[in-house]
């Protein structure tokens, strides 16, 4: 819902219309971030409608978001250094999207450098997502019991771990070596070997992909040399090199591309990517996918090792994964960003292998500072976040592209913590307690 202050400065934006464009621009701040290329479609900009910057509008603060890559858009804001996300960019980096969380090493360095005069860095998840495994000329779909994940295909094909673990790290070559775990038998196609696409730079995809690969693969199912580490880097698994079937991609955008030319050239290959990226049963509102012609790519079911049902990589199923999630709950607790990566259990158990739902699942994180120099810089941000959690509108925004809401717990402590102070803790964006004196913001 449309904050009583949002409201005030839409009036005073009209009525500033008939003195002349300049007098409009210089009271709306402009507000700069970047990072992920899987939420990129979803943040979009003010020109796109069907998107989270363009439902915000321009009236309290013009967003800009550019798509880097997470790794990219961890060091832009940590270093608070805009080129990082545009060769020649000035001003302030406002805010980053990871889909990887920063280490307690990063945060540390932060906090006791620019985070002195910038103020604390605050990380907190975004949305919830799946990792695609999205195929072009790939086997026919003969199952009867996968559930659907591509529009126009009841079925689809289905990969357990071994055959993760085989594709992704070249062992397994052709489509006649993976093993249908319905049938137990492989399947069968012409004989061409698979192409493996994949972010070439820091990638957060990467990163949720090779953290269940490290988890699940072992020395049989895995190629001769290559350990999967969690990691954003993909080749940082490959000691002695990636394979010649694998190809580097530049961001989501890069490996869509790599694979639209591949299925043109009747090319078997194989990639991960985010929902949004992949096709309209997915994500049905997604900009990448619903133009005219849109190549809709074919997606795998996933076999959940620790409950042996098939998963579509659909937003519930990628919530049904994280579990029981806990929200730090305490003052000493909430103060250290990295307790708000999402874990799940009990006992903060790893989401590298939920014991259900879709198997290689986790969060994006939005990292932000808790204190900006313009105070209107501040209303903006603020204000976004709290649509971003609150207003349906913005909800069926994130549902159309993929994604899934956090969970209502954690919602309600975000708000409680960083959108308001209602908790006391003095975590929130712009508390006068914290941003004074020699914390000036950035």
């Amino acid at each position: 819902m449309k904050s009583s202050k949002r409201k005030i400065c839409q009036i005073l934006a009209l009525a500033l219309s008939g003195v002349g464009t300049a007098a409009v621009a210089t009271a709306t701040p402009l507000v700069q971030g970047g990072g992920s290329s899987l939420v990129a479609p979803l943040l979009g900009n003010p020109a796109v409608v069907n998107s989270e910057i363009g439902l915000f509008g321009t009236s309290e603060g013009t967003l800009t978001y550019y798509s880097v890559g997470s790794g990219t858009g961890q060091n832009a804001f940590l270093n608070n250094q805009p080129t990082f996300l545009s060769r020649g960019l000035t001003g302030t980096v406002d805010f980053a999207n990871s889909d990887a969380a920063l280490t307690t090493a990063q945060i540390t360095a932060y906090q006791a450098g620019l985070g002195r005069t910038n103020g604390p860095l605050i990380q907190i998840p975004y949305i919830v997502t799946p990792i695609t495994v999205a195929l072009v000329n790939g086997p026919a779909v003969t199952s009867t019991t996968t559930p659907q994940t591509t529009p126009g295909q009841t079925h689809s094909i289905a990969l357990n771990d071994n055959d993760l673990c085989g594709i992704f790290s070249g062992k397994l070559t052709y489509w006649y070596q993976v093993i249908n775990p319905e049938t137990s038998s492989a399947y069968t196609t012409f004989n061409i070997p698979i192409t493996v696409v994949y972010p070439q730079e820091g990638s957060g995809e990467t990163e949720l992909l090779t953290r269940h690969l490290a988890a699940v693969c072992s020395t049989a199912s895995t190629a001769t040399g290559v350990t999967f580490v969690d990691s954003m880097t993909f080749t940082a698994s490959f000691p002695s090199g990636v394979p010649s079937n694998f190809a580097p991609a530049s961001g989501s955008g890069g490996v869509r591309n790599a694979l639209t030319s591949l299925s043109s050239a009747g090319t078997a290959a194989v990639a991960y990517l985010g929902p949004n990226w992949t096709n309209t049963f997915l994500a049905p509102s997604s900009t990448v996918v619903t133009p005219t012609g849109a190549l809709q790519l074919a997606v795998a079911s996933l076999v959940n090792a620790n409950n042996l049902v098939y998963y579509a990589p659909t937003y519930t199923s990628a919530t049904t994964a994280l579990g029981n999630v806990r929200v730090p709950p305490t003052k000493l607790t909430a103060s250290n960003p990295a307790n708000w990566a999402l874990t799940s259990g009990a006992a903060y158990r790893s989401l590298s292998n939920p014991a259900s739902g879709y198997p290689v699942s986790g969060t994006s994180q939005i990292i932000l500072s808790q204190c900006y120099a313009d105070p209107a810089v501040t209303t903006a941000v603020h204000n976004f976040l709290n649509d971003h959690y609150t207003n349906a509108s913005f909800a069926s925004i994130v549902h159309g592209n993929g994604f899934d809401t956090v969970p209502s717990s954690y919602q309600t402590e975000i708000s409680n913590s960083f959108l308001s102070n209602a908790n006391g803790f003095n975590l929130d964006i712009g508390n006068t307690s914290v941003c004074t004196g020699t914390v000036t913001g950035r």
